[in-house]
């Protein structure tokens, strides 16, 4: 069947007409340079060679794509779809925009071998759009998107083609081009080793399966004796094309503490999905480290949870496009209810204020989501596609909070977010967020977020391109309870990474964070290795003091972001950083890290289920 529909697909051709445009506009700029050379300002920037190569216009960087894969939609607008045709392509040596290319490289050709493609079938079944149908661009692109956002899928690119010259159907053909599903990776430090397996395109379903063996060489920090552990997890997607999920999942460490969990789960994976929620069960057995100010020391004490989760929402469209490049706007009502039960947590004379106490929470949601996508190049990847979420949301979340030997709380929250892509300015995404119990009419364990992120416009030195990137992140509590896990710190992705302090918390801080990033013209196999230098500053401290008298900390430091364009793994940061004063460990610090961590991800308008706000 498959083979079949290959057949049919025809070869696509595309000319690099881009040197072309090149020459032109280098005449072109030649000219304006001279023109301006008398310029003090154009002097300098052209003495640093620094030249903006793409503003941040969504328009523009959209319309270049679009110029760039060589496509119009216009033609075939409100057409009839007569048959839709899918070819996957094996990741190496092959494009989505020129089928008549193939891999002449043995280490290519080795490589697609290992490779499952993936199933025509599976890439239907994410499909907005069916035979019969009205072509309408606007779901061609959100198909798009969606199938972007499929971690085994690097680029797509869809092409309709007419039946013939006068006729009002059209055929819609659909390239693939994979990215290298198997995932391999670990952590290996004086104490323990680990090696991960990940397999996200699971026989070319789109299903993850994830396996990982653990071992210990030594005893951990309270003394207990390290063995072996292991992670068994498999994720079912799209069951049937309906964009139901399940996962089971076994996660045991060398401490013998463990994770189990199974979900069954539908996402708002667009604003076209009109219903979403979940069912999941979960039992965790672990160590917490509790600070005890009076004993000052940290006991380790067992906690074992078990819960449940159980929600539901429907969006409701209010406002339809009004215009070929916007998606709806949707009203969202949501319900909740979770159970949480401790069957091992300290005593009291560790949590004298309840902290770990059973609790059930019924909360509901309504909100008004506007979101829409553009398209741009080099944020986070080397030069492939890469979707940016515009729009705005308002959500309020209230319900009750029933805790075991305890009152009852009713809780209030707010979560108003805002990103765009400003011309001549970048990307900006602000997330303000509230939350309180109330009592008796009295506000407590109060919650006050305020998170930006922002990146530039790309600029260019010579061939390299580079982005700046800013996150700040502001976190104010009020009237909490006064138990050391009711504190934040600043410590990794809670605000400085590789900062890790058991002496630094408090009840608010501000952190800020600046990386500027380099995207390199070269590659070795697919690898690419980005230089990128960071600085992070963060106070914290406590209530009442003025914010900016509470402590301050800084980093600063230089890596290399390691990428791979046909790999479906997370980027790999090593970085060097240096911290002048880290309490509890010393002054002066020097440290070497790798991770696969990111703190400049975009606002993902991810739909969150009604809930509490986490404080940290």
């Amino acid at each position: 069947m498959f083979s079949q529909q290959n057949d049919s697909l025809p070869n696509i051709q595309i000319r690099n007409i881009d040197s072309i445009k090149n020459k032109r506009n280098d005449t072109f700029y030649k000219n304006i340079q001279k023109k301006s050379y008398n310029s003090k300002f154009t002097k300098l920037l052209y003495g640093l060679m620094f030249e903006p190569v793409n503003p941040s216009n969504e328009k523009k960087a959209v319309q270049k794509i679009e110029n760039q894969l060589q496509r119009n939609f216009s033609i075939s607008q409100g057409k009839i779809i007569r048959h839709i045709h899918v070819k996957s392509l094996d990741p190496f040596g092959y494009t989505e925009k020129d089928t008549t290319v193939k891999p002449h490289r043995k280490i290519d050709k080795i490589g697609n071998a290992l490779h499952g493609k993936t199933k025509a079938f599976t890439a239907k079944g994410l499909l907005l759009y069916d035979k019969n149908e009205k072509l309408d661009s606007l779901k061609i692109l959100e198909t798009e998107r969606i199938m972007r956002n499929q971690k085994y899928i690097r680029r797509v690119l869809t092409r309709p083609k007419p039946v013939s010259k006068n006729s009002d159907s059209v055929d819609v053909y659909i390239y693939i081009l994979d990215s290298w599903s198997l995932s391999v990776d670990g952590n290996l430090s004086s104490k323990k080793g680990e090696l991960r397996l990940r397999e996200y395109n699971s026989f070319g379903l789109g299903h993850q399966t994830t396996l990982a063996y653990k071992t210990g060489f030594s005893k951990t920090d309270d003394g207990l004796k390290n063995g072996t552990g292991y992670t068994v997890g498999y994720r079912a997607q799209n069951i049937f094309n309906s964009y139901i999920n399940t996962e089971l999942l076994r996660d045991v460490e060398t401490d013998k503490s463990y994770k189990n969990y199974v979900s069954i789960d539908r996402d708002f994976y667009s604003p076209y999905a009109r219903w979403a929620g979940q069912v999941s069960i979960q039992e965790n057995l672990y160590r917490e480290n509790i600070y005890h100010q009076e004993f000052d020391t940290i006991f380790k004490t067992p906690l074992k949870i078990g819960d449940f989760n159980i929600w539901g929402g429907y969006a409701i469209p209010i406002a339809n496009k009004n215009s070929k490049e916007k998606l709806p706007t949707n009203l969202v009502l949501a319900a909740r209810y979770t159970k949480r039960k401790y069957l091992k947590k300290p005593g009291e004379k560790i949590d004298s204020v309840s902290y770990f106490s059973n609790h059930n929470i019924i909360l509901g949601s309504v909100g008004i989501r506007k979101i829409n996508y553009t398209r741009d190049r080099y944020i986070f990847r080397n030069g492939d596609i890469e979707d940016i979420p515009i729009g705005n949301s308002y959500i309020i979340n209230a319900g009750i909070q029933r805790n075991q030997g305890s009152h009852d709380n009713m809780y209030l929250g707010i979560d108003l977010t805002f990103s765009d892509y400003f011309k001549d300015f970048g990307y900006l995404a602000t997330n303000i967020q509230y939350g309180s119990n109330f009592y008796n009419g009295e506000a407590n364990q109060s919650l006050f977020k305020w998170q930006n992120t922002y990146f530039s416009p790309i600029f260019s030195i010579g061939t390299w391109h580079f982005r700046q990137f800013v996150r700040s992140d502001i976190v104010a509590g009020i009237k909490r309870k006064e138990f050391i896990k009711d504190r934040i710190t600043i410590n990794e992705e809670n605000g400085i990474e590789g900062f890790n302090s058991l002496e630094v918390f408090g009840t608010r801080k501000f952190v800020l964070n600046f990386q500027t990033q380099s995207y390199v013209p070269f590659s070795w196999l697919g690898f690419r290795m980005s230089p990128y230098v960071n600085f992070d500053l963060g106070f914290i401290g406590e209530e009442p003091n003025p914010f900016f008298e509470n402590d301050l900390y800084t980093k600063v430091g230089f890596g290399f972001l390691i990428s791979n364009d046909y790999f479906v793994f997370d980027n790999v940061k090593i970085s060097f950083a240096f911290f002048p004063d880290v309490p509890g460990r010393g002054q002066n610090i020097m440290k070497l890290n790798v991770n696969t961590d990111n703190q400049f991800d975009l606002e993902p308008y991810r739909y969150e289920p009604p809930h509490i706000l986490e404080y940290q």
